[in-house]
Formats: C-alpha cells, sequence, structure tokens
C-alpha cells in the first residue's frame, strides 16, 4: 500500500519556495532525502518507481536500494501507462490547483497543502477509503471541529484496525485491476513477438526533431536495431548518438 501524499519542501508565508539547491542535487543526495521525506514517516518501502534520470539508474542509487533490499521500478519513455496510478493522482492534484489558482499561476505552491490535505482525506475507488484512513486508522479533522465526529485514535483497538481495515483496502485494491481489465481486454491487442537484433520503427509522437513542422515530420524513426528484450512489453533499441533520449520503449510505440 503507497502511503498518502505528502509534501517535501518547507514554503514561505507569500507562497514562494525558499532558496533551495534542487537542481545541483546528485545521486549522492538521494539517499538523505529518501531518509528525510519518506523513512522517517513510512519506514521501508518494497519498491519505488521512478523515471529513468541519471539519478535513478546511477550505481550509487542502485547500490542504496540494493543494501536497504528496496526494489526498482523503472517507468519506460512516453508511456505514462507505466505508473497509471501516479499519472491519474497528477491529474486529480492539477485539477483541485487549477480551481484555485490566480491567473498568472504562480501561487500553486501555496494551494498545494490545501490540495493534497482533501486528496488524502477523500475516499478513493481503489480501496474504498482515504489514504488517511488507510495509514492511520481514522480522518483527521479538516475545518468545523463543531460538525466533526470526535474520533480518539487511543480507544481504537489498534488489531482491528490492522486486520480489518488494512484487509479491506486489499480487497478493494485487487478488486480495481479486474475492472480496469473488463474495459481494456476487449480492445487489447497481443504485442509482437520481438527478439534481440530484430529491426523496428519507432513512433514519432514524442520524438522532437529539427524540423520545423511536427505534422509534416515523419510518423516514425528509424529503423532501430533491438539489443535487448527488457521485458515481454520493454524493450532496448540501439539509437544515434546524437539523440539525447533514455533507450528503452514500451513495444506499443514499434513497429516491426
Amino acid at each position: 500500500m503507497r502511503p498518502a501524499l505528502g509534501s517535501h519542501r518547507p514554503v514561505h508565508q507569500n507562497g514562494t519556495l525558499p532558496p533551495t539547491t534542487e537542481g545541483r542535487k546528485t545521486a549522492a543526495d538521494l539517499s538523505v532525502i529518501f531518509a528525510q521525506e519518506i523513512w522517517k514517516f513510512h519506514g521501508l518501502p518494497t519498491d519505488i518507481v521512478s523515471d529513468s534520470d541519471s539519478r535513478f539508474t546511477s550505481e550509487i542509487w542502485k547500490e542504496f536500494l540494493r543494501l536497504s533490499g528496496i526494489r526498482p521500478r523503472m517507468s519506460t519513455a512516453f508511456h505514462p501507462q507505466t505508473d497509471g496510478q501516479t499519472e491519474l493522482l497528477n491529474q486529480t492534484i492539477e485539477a483541485y490547483l487549477r480551481a484555485f489558482i490566480g491567473k498568472e499561476q504562480n501561487d500553486w505552491v501555496r494551494l498545494l497543502p490545501m490540495a493534497e490535505f482533501a486528496y488524502n482525506n477523500s475516499v478513493t475507488a481503489g480501496n474504498g477509503m482515504s489514504p488517511f484512513y488507510a495509514n492511520y486508522g481514522f480522518h483527521p479533522m479538516a475545518m468545523d471541529a463543531a460538525s466533526t465526529e470526535h474520533l480518539n485514535p487511543a480507544s481504537k483497538v489498534y488489531a482491528h484496525w490492522m486486520n480489518v481495515v488494512h484487509d479491506e483496502s486489499r480487497k478493494g485494491l485487487e478488486e480495481a485491476p479486474k475492472r480496469m481489465r473488463r474495459y481494456t481486454d476487449p480492445t487489447r491487442k497481443q504485442p509482437p513477438a520481438f527478439q534481440v537484433g530484430d529491426l523496428v520503427m519507432l513512433g514519432g509522437r514524442n520524438i522532437k526533431t529539427h524540423r520545423p513542422s511536427k505534422k509534416l515530420d515523419h510518423k516514425n524513426h528509424g529503423p532501430f536495431q533491438i539489443e535487448k528484450i527488457v521485458s515481454p512489453l520493454v524493450v532496448r533499441l540501439t539509437l544515434p548518438r546524437k539523440w539525447k533520449i533514455h533507450n528503452v520503449f514500451h513495444v506499443s510505440l514499434l513497429k516491426p
């Protein structure tokens, strides 16, 4: 189960971010950030989903994950379905912010804590409960204390929460993929059986070129050779050196 959404950086009262060296963060800094922002609140996760940023693919970060017993799970280029839960969550938070940000769109950082609280305190369709309730066993008081049911966490039976609440959450999360498959499986096609050495064309929808008109540019690029089968749905291609993009792609972007 994923922890409730939480912000990672302090914000000044005027809604601006304090000075930061975010742009100079290195792979060596990730372990410190992980301890400050994740571990001390939620403990060690079983796996971490991330993009293929050079800091996440570095040997330093991989060694830290190995020593911590955490399994890395890399998303593939231009395939947001790899981590659909995060993509949906991002859309939800953006919908909250879009309704309240100013015309200049420079105050979203100040509104982010309220958006996070609203999401964490709302029931999700995946497991039928809010992230707050799944993590802590109760809904924290939002605004109006008079109209909110007073819950004393100390009076709750911890074993009941652990066994019943998490069991119901697990059942809900197991049912969610079944509902999704009922909608997607009828139209889903089996991917081609690619092999190492095969030549494929790469869809150009997400590839930026120097040609002035995207509409008149090539729809596909290549052919490129498959150098590794990462999984039945993910392959690594041999790309030109001048292409500064990650070379692992979902098979939906490839054509034999």
